[in-house]
């Protein structure tokens, strides 16, 4: 694959499943060999960081905790012969996977492992030209018809309608690496967001990509610039570089990395309107932080040298206008082109009927823009955290009890008129016959109007 120019390098934002791998359906002794073969191979390049680690991903597959074999210089061909002519015991694990169970049997048993260390070499190495260099290698111990399925995988790299009929075993892997190809060929779209201290804009973060990444409710929770890349499909990974890579990144990591450099974060976004690009948001520390003065510089200095297409302001629907806020918003409209400013009125879910006005207020925050020089200030309404909460209820994440109560509680207040929130966004509206409870709730809590501003 070609190596674009793009921020945050290609190989760290594709995604790697590795749930449905052939090789999970062998005995221990295939999956050792196996991996020391794979190894042999992508170690004859450079390993890069991202190497190495996707490359750790198989292991963790094909070994579990156990220890990788020690195999002498003179004994790899042995086992490189044993891999590709099958010299395995006929052994098949009990599996949920039903199409492989039965309806390729016949194919799985006669071991074309040559054709997943295709794929794998493909999924590790992201590179066409270095993938050819691997295949060239392994050709080396072939027959003329391994070597003829090995040149249908290679002539399926750069033809994603290519025919693999006869090999369908490895669709799934070969499937992955054009969804990355593809993926990366669309333009990107770049949003940076900036805040005062606890108005929500890690909330409003999380909601944007369905999942709790970024840090919360701490003052000093967000020290530096971190940017955040979707992934092409979900691998139910996070990979994660602060300094060191990981792409397997466990909540803890996600909340004790270290903000002394920027951190770059990857991950699937489940959007709620489909998006037609790649998306990078760029988060920034709050510009108004009292135990660290250098927060704003870094947040300025953010938005005069990076190249982004939206600036999302978060507002506190509860406390617009402070002084550090206008002085920031000023300090925008006088340095930054005002017409990528998006401005996001959030907690909107906290006002009370009876005393608020959402409509009354969202007009008093236009006047205010105008006033600093926006022209025609882009307003947009959220609950971010009832967003946040929905999403992830539709994902299928382990909610817990709280969360649960809180979303009940949600889906029942912005039933009400009142709250509804998809009036405020131009040709959004709640189809109370199509739509379902997601997509009803995704709209009435602003998100789904959002979103369609951002990226749709």
């Amino acid at each position: 694959m070609e190596q674009e120019s793009i921020p945050g390098r290609p190989s760290f934002i594709s995604a790697v499943s590795l749930d449905r791998h052939p090789m999970r359906l062998v005995g221990n002794k295939e999956r050792e060999h196996y991996y020391i073969v794979l190894e042999y191979f992508v170690k004859q390049f450079e390993m890069t960081e991202y190497i190495t680690s996707r490359l750790g991903q198989y292991q963790d597959m094909l070994l579990g905790k156990r220890e990788k074999p020690v195999v002498a210089d003179n004994e790899i061909d042995s086992f490189i012969r044993a891999i590709v002519n099958g010299r395995y015991q006929a052994v098949h694990k009990n599996n949920h996977f039903q199409p492989w169970k039965k309806k390729h049997r016949r194919q799985f048993c006669q071991r074309i492992y040559h054709c997943y260390l295709m794929c794998d070499f493909a999924l590790i190495l992201f590179d066409v030209a270095t993938i050819h260099k691997a295949a060239d290698s392994l050709k080396k111990y072939l027959t003329r018809r391994q070597v003829s399925q090995l040149d249908i995988l290679l002539f399926a790299l750069t033809d994603s309608k290519a025919d693999i009929k006869s090999i369908p075993i490895v669709r799934v892997l070969f499937e992955q690496y054009h969804k990355n190809k593809e993926f990366l060929k669309k333009p990107e779209m770049r949003m940076i967001v900036t805040s005062n201290i606890s108005v929500g804009k890690s909330t409003l973060i999380n909601a944007l990509i369905g999942k709790a990444i970024a840090r919360t409710s701490q003052e000093v929770c967000t020290g530096n610039i971190c940017y955040i890349y979707n992934k092409p499909f979900e691998d139910n990974q996070i990979q994660l570089k602060a300094p060191e890579l990981m792409l397997n990144a466990t909540k803890d990591e996600l909340r004790n990395y270290e903000w002394d450099l920027a951190i770059e974060i990857g991950s699937y976004f489940r959007t709620c309107c489909k998006q037609k690009k790649r998306l990078c948001i760029i988060d920034t520390p709050g510009v108004n932080s009292t135990l660290n003065k250098n927060h704003g510089v870094i947040t300025r200095n953010a938005l005069k040298s990076e190249r982004y297409d939206k600036f999302i302001h978060v507002l506190n629907a509860h406390k617009l206008g402070t002084d550090e806020e206008i002085n920031h918003l000023r300090w925008v409209s006088e340095n930054l082109p005002s017409d990528k400013a998006v401005f996001v009125v959030n907690k909107l879910d906290d006002f009370q009927c009876t005393d608020d006005n959402v409509a009354e207020s969202l007009e008093s925050v236009r006047i205010d823009l105008v006033n600093l020089g926006y022209k025609e200030p882009v307003i947009c309404p959220l609950s971010a955290y009832a967003a946040f909460l929905t999403k992830l209820k539709y994902s299928g994440v382990q909610m817990t009890d709280e969360q649960n109560d809180d979303y009940q509680f949600f889906v029942k207040k912005f039933r009400k008129p009142v709250y509804d929130l998809s009036p405020f966004y131009d040709g959004v509206f709640v189809d109370e016959e199509k739509d379902s409870e997601y997509i009803s709730m995704c709209k009435r809590t602003g998100l789904f109007g959002l979103e369609k501003i951002l990226w749709c």
